[in-house]
């Protein structure tokens, strides 16, 4: 229970600070609504849940193979900058040209979801780092199991319950006047983030 409690208050508190798939399901929820924003947050859910299985197989190839952890490093700092050029782009009507969401409806929010979680290699570095010290080798493979689950059950409950404070009409309301100039601070962080990428 002690292992366990401790890699669940690290998990929550790397939950709690802001990154790319935060962004991502905010800007969403306020364009588009509660609904899509689900889908979003199921997208990184499952991303998450792959980099949680990668990193409980043992395979470790993170640090085996450096080449693969560049390469999914590169493709995820580009994804950001296309992401972030398209939320620079943000008018104060609302609206903004070639939005990457198509309609709610489309299985895009959960693509863009799915391909931002992915696309951040710190989520796999993450999660192999906290496994690596936080689980002992005598800790059966039925309990390292249920700690994924509950990881993979965290994330996606966590995210769903962002889109619905965010996605509630009376926040909707209120940020609506601020929405493009929030749009825009979050395509100049994701950008930043992605330049980050591609330097670092």
């Amino acid at each position: 229970m002690h292992e366990f409690l401790l890699m669940a208050l690290a998990h929550w508190l790397a939950l709690l600070s802001p990154g790319p798939d935060f962004l991502l399901l905010s800007r969403t929820t306020l364009r588009h609504g509660f609904r899509p924003g689900t889908r979003v947050a199921a997208g990184i859910a499952v991303a998450n849940g792959l980099w949680i299985v990668l990193a409980l197989s043992g395979v470790g190839y993170l640090q085996r193979w450096p080449a693969a952890t560049r390469i999914m490093q590169t493709g995820g700092a580009l994804f950001l900058l296309y992401v972030g050029w398209h939320f620079l782009r943000a008018r104060p009507d609302g609206g903004d040209e070639a939005t990457p969401l198509a309609a709610s409806a489309s299985p895009a929010p959960f693509l863009l979801g799915l391909a931002s979680g992915l696309g951040n290699p710190k989520n796999g570095l993450f999660y192999t780092g906290l496994f690596s010290i936080g689980i002992a080798a005598s800790t059966p493979s039925w309990q390292q199991a249920l700690y994924g689950l509950w990881m993979f059950a965290l994330v996606w409950v966590w995210d769903v319950g962002m889109a619905w404070l965010i996605g509630r009409p009376a926040s909707r309301r209120g940020l609506h006047r601020w929405q493009w100039k929030l749009e825009r601070l979050a395509g100049a962080l994701l950008m930043a983030l992605g330049i980050g990428l591609l330097l670092g």
